[in-house]
């Protein structure tokens, strides 16, 4: 079995936890299960592309990268030949906020 291309922070694990109950909430099971696994098919994709995001800024010496999914924008960087997932957060929520 390949070994994957990514690691996901605690913070991006709460973050996809809440968006899975949210999505249920508001729009059954059946969608949050199609929702999470799009989500799941595009970290893998990053990881295999991580080049696919578009720069947002510099953090701690580490270019900090984005991808828009749908309503979500998953923000990451690259490291070792891996991505590290630091947050999955909402399209419209205030990043700097949520990114410090």
């Amino acid at each position: 079995m390949p070994e994957n291309k990514f690691v996901i922070s605690a913070k991006a694990k709460a973050d996809l936890k809440a968006i899975a109950k949210y999505t249920i909430k508001k729009f059954g099971e059946g969608q949050s299960l199609k929702y999470a696994q799009g989500l799941k098919t595009i970290i893998t994709d990053l990881g295999d592309n991580p080049e696919l995001g578009k720069r947002y800024v510099a953090v701690k010496d580490k270019m900090l990268l984005r991808y828009r999914y749908k309503a979500h924008v998953i923000f990451y960087f690259v490291e070792n030949e891996k991505i590290f997932i630091v947050r999955v957060l909402g399209g419209r929520m205030d990043f700097p906020k949520h990114l410090k």
